[in-house]
């Protein structure tokens, strides 16, 4: 609520109050044989302008007492407090209408933010998997977005997460997908709790795909992997995550594979420097296309190693490549290190 009209609210409220104080103390004041109840009643009956049809100010009046006082005196209740009144449900309307604009000014906002994101990453449902998605997403400097029903469980994230943006609706209908800027994005990953609505997200969202020159990634969870990722997979999908799945086999890693399991966890829960191993693709104008690794000096300009090449983003994978190994254009590059360094090697493989 916006601090001046939530001043303007209590001081409407304090001036009701008031003027039924007034009023009630003054009907004790003036008339015979009232109890506080009775004269708070008067009051009551006075501001509502019902009449007095079963308790008339008259009826008490004490017999010294001047009826011309006592008809004043009502009539500045009747114009002070209906006054009051007024000016108390104005603010109220004021509050209500401008709640509603100021709503409508968050929502035009967040479109235009939306918008303007470009080679983002669009999460579909914000629970848990949502959630550590977003995390790593953030931490990684990827900017993304979230579709969420639950307008309780944004609240929430918008606690975890500073300038969220969001689109409150249902991630499964075709509007809102188009809202979020699926022209423009990177990817999108499914995670919603029905599986079924994940696969439609993932059936629709290769439609789109095809006239996006299939530069658009698609992922979704799946909970029963051997039942689901065959459907996923023919729906359109480009990648199948199953949590069952990656447990188990994280389970067996770390009864064979302790020391990496541990490193890997450090490395991805380290909140003072964030190590990733990330891949940076090399476009015909990078400087670094046609030249090897030591010609294109990636160390002295990156402080990264390239611990593996792709030939040609779908070929075959050049481990620990020599300094005589030449990158060529649309070879994928493997490295390991802070996001920093990570981003630098990203724009030399761009040509930014």
């Amino acid at each position: 609520m916006d601090v001046l009209i939530r001043k303007r609210i209590i001081k409407a409220l304090l001036l009701v109050l008031t003027v039924f104080a007034i009023g009630t103390v003054g009907f004790y004041v003036l008339l015979d044989n009232l109890k506080l109840i009775d004269a708070l009643y008067l009051t009551v009956v006075t501001l509502a302008t019902v009449g007095y049809g079963d308790f008339s100010p008259h009826i008490n009046m004490p017999p010294n007492g001047n009826p011309y006082v006592i008809k004043l005196f009502a009539i500045l209740i009747i114009l002070v407090g209906m006054g009051s009144v007024l000016y108390g449900l104005s603010v109220f309307t004021e509050y209500l209408v401008s709640g509603d604009l100021a709503r409508r000014r968050n929502e035009k906002r967040m479109s235009k933010l939306i918008s303007s994101l470009k080679d983002h990453y669009i999460v579909c449902g914000g629970g848990r998997s949502g959630y550590y998605i977003m995390q790593e997403l953030k931490k990684t400097l990827r900017p993304f977005m979230v579709i969420e029903k639950s307008e309780e469980r944004i609240m929430e994230l918008q606690q975890e997460f500073n300038d969220l943006l969001f689109i409150k609706g249902d991630a499964t209908q075709d509007d809102t997908i188009d809202q979020a800027g699926i022209e423009n994005a990177s990817g999108i990953i499914a995670v919603l709790p029905d599986e079924k609505d994940n696969l439609f997200i993932v059936m629709s969202m290769a439609q789109k795909k095809s006239k996006l020159d299939n530069r658009l990634r698609i992922a979704a969870k799946v909970e029963n992997f051997r039942k689901m990722a065959p459907k996923m997979e023919n729906a359109g999908a480009d990648c199948i995550i199953s949590p069952e799945l990656i447990s188990s086999r994280r389970m067996v890693s770390e009864m064979f594979r302790p020391s990496v399991t541990t490193f890997l966890d450090r490395m991805l829960n380290d909140d003072r420097a964030v190590i990733r191993v990330e891949e940076i693709t090399v476009s015909d104008n990078s400087d670094l296309a046609g030249k090897t690794i030591k010609e294109a000096h990636i160390i002295e300009r990156t402080g990264l190693l390239v611990v593996a090449i792709r030939k040609g983003a779908a070929g075959k994978f050049i481990s620990n490549p020599g300094p005589e190994q030449t990158i060529e254009p649309n070879d994928v590059l493997i490295s390991m290190g802070e996001m920093d360094k990570i981003i630098t090697l990203r724009r030399l493989g761009e040509g930014i």
